[in-house]
């Protein structure tokens, strides 16, 4: 009887109560990818002949998924009514519902991110035309990438809560620096705590030595390869990261080569190896008496991260975000600090 309340409930919500909506335009919660460009290239213009640092985050491809329709039209899709896009949308958004249910839904909400994609791929073209046209293509390295990818009931899940499978963490990276050799692919895993320093060493300016990651830019110049695998973690069950108590929790941990892939999770105790080249969806980890070198590789990376992570590079860093986590002010007068960033509080004032 709940499941069936529930149920009528939504949908009484979605096709009487709301009012209609006239336009995607209308739902979208983020400015779309041609605003944001409009305005870069306004920027650009204003500083002609100085040196920048421009950064664009486009959320297009983002839930919920209201795509222009430009887009649409890109993707050789045909516009959905509001009213249908918005009902996708909150269908999409249901934890009462199981993914048989959801699965309905996928092939339509699949459509609207693409097109979210396309229209994001065609506005940085018209970046870089405008690059080109003033003069600053020649003289910008210029890198695309992105945070994250998306689930689309892959392994039963949504959008991009936390998670390490290959939907969420195998995104694009590329690089284009002037002068540098023919388009090359590189199918080395690559992560993204190293691109800050490999892009600063592409234009010839010098690395903070506080960053942890490395510099590959010489790898990349010359087409050579690297053997270190990539890393990626997350913290397990943080919806939230602006939570204090929820980035506490133990971690979930990604060691990807090229074809094998480990996944330790802190929190279950558990470890997953994957043969990406013959399952290439993670369904099916190698038995544990299999891939014993593999693992043992991969076991040594993690250990080497995670001795290196808990190692802190910038103890000022460190300090201030420690001190807003338990809620005390920088500078506090009864807090005491060592030079290897551990600190002593009164815990009557910590709360």
């Amino acid at each position: 009887m709940g499941a069936a309340y529930d149920e009528l409930y939504f949908q009484y919500c979605q096709r009487w109560a709301a009012s209609d909506p006239r336009s995607l335009d209308e739902l979208r919660r983020f400015p779309a990818a041609d605003v944001l460009v409009a305005k870069a290239e306004a920027w650009l213009s204003a500083i002609a002949g100085q040196p920048f640092f421009l950064w664009l985050h486009f959320m297009d491809p983002h839930a919920p998924y209201y795509p222009t329709e430009e887009g649409l039209t890109i993707l050789g899709m045909p516009k959905p009514e509001a009213s249908r896009a918005s009902y996708l949308n909150a269908s999409w958004n249901r934890f009462d519902i199981g993914s048989e249910r959801l699965r309905r839904f996928r092939d339509e909400i699949v459509c609207l991110y693409d097109a979210g994609i396309c229209w994001v791929d065609a506005q940085l073209s018209k970046l870089t035309e405008t690059l080109r046209r003033t003069g600053l293509w020649e003289n910008c390295i210029f890198a695309v990438t992105a945070d994250h990818g998306e689930a689309f009931l892959e392994h039963g899940s949504r959008y991009h809560a936390p998670a390490l499978g290959e939907e969420l963490i195998h995104v694009p990276l590329l690089i284009r620096v002037p002068g540098s050799r023919k388009k090359q692919v590189c199918s080395n895993p690559f992560s993204m705590i190293h691109l800050a320093p490999t892009l600063l060493a592409a234009a010839g300016l010098q690395i903070p030595g506080e960053f942890q990651g490395e510099n590959y830019w010489t790898h990349m110049r010359d087409g050579a390869g690297w053997s270190k695998p990539a890393i990626t973690e997350c913290v397990a069950g943080c919806t939230n990261p602006y939570s204090g108590e929820q980035r506490r929790k133990p971690r979930l941990l990604a060691v990807r080569e090229a074809r094998y892939k480990l996944v330790l999770n802190f929190d279950a105790g558990t470890e997953h190896l994957f043969d990406l080249e013959s399952d290439p969806g993670e369904n099916s980890p190698l038995a544990f008496e299999r891939g014993n070198l593999e693992r043992r590789r991969l076991l040594e990376a993690a250990l080497e991260h995670l001795t290196n992570s808990a190692r802190p590079r910038n103890s000022d860093a460190y300090l201030r975000t420690r001190l807003r986590e338990i809620g005390l002010p920088p500078g506090n007068d009864r807090l005491e600090a060592s030079g290897d960033a551990s600190f002593h509080v009164d815990a009557s004032r910590a709360g």
